[in-house]
């Protein structure tokens, strides 16, 4: 006993001597201390060999125009319970031959299914033996390999649990789903879809949704209360809810009688997919007009009884949406908690985007350099309108003077003193209270009609705003800015002096 294992030792020792002699390669702790070697020592001489080895074998696949045959007609043939033989049939491209086939094996029961290796042949060798009870219940496939890379695949077969023997009535090959999209239809809602050319009626199809947040890396199939979620056969989509879902990447199996398919090509939901076309949140375009009621005095005659020729200077700018309305499937889609225009009103063309405070207070006013706020108004009416009238709008922090009236105060400005401009009296005196009565109007009239010029420096801005039932907010783009002392008909107030 004590000789045996003396030989068993004197062996294994000449057998780890030998090995140490015949290597070249070094560990990676050695590669720590290794110097770069001279260009004539046989280290370098080989890394060059290979490398040029490498570089040529690439530019050769590279170069390559002829595709890899794929093996057809995959089948299984049943010897006991726990062995299996897997053939298939195979005509070589000569012109880029196999080097050799891959058995792979996908099981659906895993936590993240994958295909997978099960083994491999030689090139020219068509059959495979596939041994053990615990293959039962797995898919399987097989393709060709060459240095350049792999074919398309065979056909999918599963061994069932009771391992089948007849491949014609317990075989079931299943097309894979096609032209898998994804298309956004609100602003946190996307929709998967494919297609599925297999006319065969099945009462047990269903398909399959797989996630992963990189692609090819642990796919999750999508679940429904704890299980597998399983699409109907003759639905073709899927909804996808929740911003978070973006870089998620997706693919599709079908299952017919319990033959899975393999899976589409991944697809990504990125943040750059567009609406569906009829659904575009398109930039409105608006036309725009102006209308006034202005004068440069406050009293056409000498009747001061009644008021009826007084009238305040004013002007009203409108603009009106009349292409790029928000769509009806929009504002009629299941998905929509709320649509509707937005008005950015704004007094500095420069500075507006500057500005961070509260406008609240000063819409009425032109008191607020480059400052702006926003305002909403219902796809059923679209249209906006802003306007200034000294006879209404306020001034002073009291809220309770109006414009009229705070010009008016400033400048001395009476009504009943108006007849008096028509007085023929000559004497110096009169002359004199005219002069002050007619400055007074004067200046009343500037204060006034400035006040209303100052809608002139305003601009507008116009875009859609969709919320959808997600609590998710999206925007068109907006309008170009619109000066309202560009609008038509605006010259009258914003050009007069």
């Amino acid at each position: 006993m004590k000789k045996n294992m003396i030989w068993k030792f004197t062996v294994t020792a000449a057998f780890l001597w030998s090995l140490g002699a015949c290597s070249n390669s070094s560990s990676p702790d050695d590669l720590d201390d290794f110097n770069e070697p001279t260009s004539n020592t046989s280290s370098n001489s080989s890394s060059s060999k290979k490398s040029s080895a490498s570089t040529a074998n690439a530019f050769a696949c590279e170069a390559l125009k002829e595709s890899l045959a794929a093996p057809s007609n995959f089948s299984v043939t049943k010897e006991s319970d726990s062995s299996w033989i897997l053939a298939w049939d195979y005509s070589r491209n000569d012109a880029r031959p196999e080097s050799s086939f891959e058995v792979e094996f996908l099981d659906m029961d895993a936590k993240s299914p994958e295909w997978e290796n099960e083994g491999a042949t030689n090139a020219d060798v068509t059959i495979y033996r596939l041994k053990g009870v615990k293959k039962a219940g797995k898919y399987y496939r097989v393709v060709a390999v060459d240095k350049c890379g792999r074919s398309k695949e065979s056909n999918r077969l599963q061994i069932k649990a009771d391992g089948y023997s007849d491949i014609d009535s317990n075989l079931v090959t299943s097309n894979v789903p096609t032209d898998l999209a994804i298309s956004r239809i609100a602003p946190s809602i996307w929709e998967l879809s494919w297609k599925y050319n297999d006319l065969k009626e099945d009462p047990n199809r269903f398909f399959l949704v797989q996630t992963s947040k990189l692609k090819d890396f642990k796919w999750t199939t999508l679940k429904k209360d704890g299980k597998d979620f399983k699409i109907s056969g003759n639905v073709r989509n899927y909804y996808i809810q929740g911003r978070d879902k973006i870089e998620t990447y997706y693919r599709v199996a079908v299952v017919n009688s319990g033959d899975t398919s393999a899976f589409t090509e991944a697809i990504q939901l990125t943040p750059d997919i567009p609406y569906r076309e009829y659904m575009a949140l398109n930039v409105p375009t608006p036309t725009t007009k102006i209308t006034m009621v202005y004068t440069t005095a406050f009293e056409a005659d000498r009747d001061t009884s009644t008021k009826e020729d007084v009238t305040y200077t004013g002007a009203v700018a409108t603009y009106t949406i009349t292409e790029n309305f928000i769509s009806k499937y929009i504002y009629e889609s299941e998905y929509t908690d709320t649509v509707y225009y937005e008005a950015r009103w704004f007094t500095s063309l420069e500075n507006y985007n500057f500005y961070k405070g509260s406008c609240q207070g000063k819409k009425a006013s032109d008191r607020c350099d480059s400052c702006y706020w926003d305002e909403k108004f219902p796809y059923q009416e679209p249209s906006i309108s802003k306007s200034f009238s000294a006879g209404s709008d306020f001034n002073g922090s009291d809220k309770k003077t109006t414009v009229f009236s705070a010009c008016a105060s400033t400048y001395g400005y009476d009504a009943s003193n108006h007849f008096k401009l028509y007085d023929p009296d000559t004497s110096a005196a009169h002359k004199a209270e005219w002069q002050k009565i007619m400055n007074s109007e004067f200046s009343t009239a500037l204060c006034v009609s400035s006040y209303v010029r100052g809608i002139c420096g305003y601009y507008v801005q116009l875009r859609i705003v969709w919320k959808d039932k997600n609590g998710e907010t999206d925007w068109s783009e907006w309008t170009q800015p619109f000066n309202i002392s560009e609008i038509s008909g605006a010259d009258a107030i914003c050009n007069s002096k």
